[in-house]
């Protein structure tokens, strides 16, 4: 600690940022880590990036040097091509199996190798700032490998989401994962999360209270133009994981159809989700599944249909699908169908951008998808509240971290 008063003259930061996710990932996890790295070259300052590749390999990136490293067990396209062929049960998805049932860590094998690049870069740049991202534990294990070493920097936890507390990773996992938590949160000099009741969960843990909420956010110019599609449509963009299931969705949606409440040629379109679904017989003719596309055009394609869904997986408190966020800007009805009295909720009440309704709830699911339904039917458009809305661009989010770090930590100054 105390690292303020050395750097609080510099004007420009030497920022490394350690993640297993980034461009060109198409993934949640990776817009946020990319928006850190990109907006905080943007304010002027210098960025490195240590993150998983296909091969070893430096590369610019929007100003930032991006430093790839490959996993020497298992890459990301060989994981892929496995998924997508249903190939569970091979050598190396084995191995890494067993290495993360026995360390809770998924990327232990790339981890060391991330070390010995990490080390190469702070002995020629002597980093002012060095932020981690969970998900899975490696970056942290850096970085806290490059603390305990006796390397000095202001060290930023991105937790992002739960760690040990998730409800879908086994219990022996989240056991090992609290003793790391622990020595994360206390050795860290600023803990990030995406919501203040996780923040409160790793508060539990740790010994200082430098916490601070940044939540994930939309990267694209807001939408005001509405087009209706020419049949009622409703689509999810992403991937099922942790839980979530459309299930309860495809039951209401068919139900509809049986009971003539919604017109036989009303459509569901899913979006880059990897497994198939299973889909009830009657309403296959009415879901398009359509593959994986980069996230610009993910984007694109939500606006040629009439509501965005949201699937929440039951009993996750505090943590954010991070689609919301790409939703909020496109001017369509969200329907949310999650906890009603969770974050979630509570962010589309205040921005005024969509519904929630619990995801058990068959009838009341029905309920939502017909007023959703009317709201197509009688060209209807929300009336967002727009001022609350753009606080949730990811250049302003990263805003919120970039004053915490001038004002608060006293890392650097801003020049006027």
């Amino acid at each position: 600690r105390g690292l303020g008063d050395v750097y609080k003259r510099q004007v420009i930061m030497r920022v490394l940022i350690i993640s297993n996710w980034f461009y060109p990932n198409n993934v949640i996890a990776a817009f946020r880590i990319e928006a850190f790295a990109k907006y905080f070259q943007l304010a002027g300052h210098s960025v490195t990036v240590v993150t998983e590749g296909e091969v070893d390999e430096t590369k610019l990136w929007h100003g930032c040097e991006i430093n790839y490293v490959k996993n020497p067990l298992i890459t990301y396209s060989y994981m892929a091509r496995c998924v997508k062929a249903g190939k569970r049960w091979v050598p190396r998805r084995i191995v890494n199996g067993l290495l993360c049932r026995v360390t809770a860590d998924s990327k232990f094998m790339w981890r060391f190798k991330a070390y010995n690049k990490a080390v190469s870069l702070c002995e020629a740049n002597s980093f002012d700032v060095v932020l981690s991202s969970f998900g899975p534990l490696a970056p942290h294990m850096v970085a806290f490998r490059l603390r305990r070493n006796g390397y000095r920097f202001y060290w930023i936890a991105d937790m992002r989401d739960e760690m040990s507390k998730h409800l879908y990773i086994p219990r022996n996992q989240a056991r090992l994962l609290i003793a790391y938590e622990r020595k994360i949160v206390n050795s860290s000099d600023l803990v990030l999360s995406v919501s203040q009741p996780l923040l409160s969960d790793f508060k539990c843990y740790c010994k200082h209270d430098h916490f601070l909420e940044i939540k994930n956010g939309y990267d694209y110019e807001e939408i005001h133009d509405v087009l209706f599609q020419p049949q009622f449509t409703m689509a999810f963009i992403g991937r099922f994981y942790g839980g979530a299931s459309p299930a309860n969705w495809f039951k209401a949606f068919s139900e509809l159809i049986n009971e003539e409440k919604l017109p036989s040629d009303c459509q569901i379109k899913i979006i880059g989700n990897l497994l198939k679904l299973d889909v009830p017989e009657d309403i296959i003719p009415n879901v398009l599944q359509i593959e994986s596309v980069a996230h610009s055009e993910a984007i694109q394609m939500s606006l040629d249909v009439d509501t965005l869904v949201v699937i929440h997986s039951t009993g996750r408190k505090g943590v954010y699908t991070g689609k919301l966020f790409d939703y909020l800007a496109t001017n369509k009805p969200i329907l949310a169908l999650c906890d009603p009295e969770d974050v979630v909720a509570r962010l589309l009440d205040d921005t005024k951008a969509g519904f929630t309704v619990d995801n058990a709830d068959i009838e009341g699911i029905k309920k939502m998808i017909l007023r959703c339904y009317s709201i197509w039917k009688n060209k209807e458009v929300l009336p967002r509240n727009w001022e609350k809305i753009r606080r949730y661009t990811r250049k302003n989010q990263c805003k919120i971290l970039l004053d915490y770090l001038a004002n608060e930590a006293g890392i650097y100054t801003v020049l006027d």
